[in-house]
């Protein structure tokens, strides 16, 4: 019987920790830091795909590094579904954008915090969907016009009042 238990308890625990590492998101950065002024120059370009899991919505994540003082540009250039950018900065800031070039989002933070912000990618009302879609991403200098005008983070306000 005991036997019984230690093996239910292992296979729990394993259980558990495969969870919490699928959870996990891909940590990425810009190792290019430029100060080019055409837009998203000296990006990085990644594919990424929006499914979906029995019936439920799964955006992308993934955690993208900026240092202090410097302009983050995250654009989605092509698109197979209406998708919306979330991204949570270091200091709980929280950028979100829909639709900027017609129904592609765009966040621009400038004057970034030193730390990973963790950007998810989704279907705009958190619809069940599923598509693949290509981020442009990159770091330039502060008040690059790669971040004009810059995204506004939310209100804290206005993110309890969507929950």
């Amino acid at each position: 019987m005991r036997c019984n238990t230690v093996v239910r308890h292992v296979a729990i625990a394993s259980m558990v920790v495969a969870l919490n590492e699928s959870a996990q998101a891909t940590e990425i950065f810009d190792p290019s830091f430029a100060s080019c002024t055409g837009i998203n120059c000296s990006s990085i370009v990644i594919g990424g795909v929006v499914n979906a899991f029995a019936n439920s919505p799964k955006p992308w994540t993934a955690e993208i590094r900026a240092t202090s003082g410097r302009c983050l540009r995250l654009d989605v250039t092509t698109q197979q579904a209406d998708l919306e950018i979330v991204a949570v900065a270091p200091n709980g800031n929280v950028y979100r954008n829909d639709d900027t070039n017609g129904l592609m989002p765009v966040v621009k933070i400038n004057n970034t915090a030193t730390g990973f912000y963790t950007v998810q990618i989704a279907q705009y009302a958190g619809s069940v969907t599923e598509g693949t879609f290509q981020l442009a991403f990159g770091v330039y200098n502060l008040n690059n016009p790669n971040c004009a005008p810059a995204t506004s983070p939310e209100l804290a306000s206005v993110r309890a009042a969507k929950k």
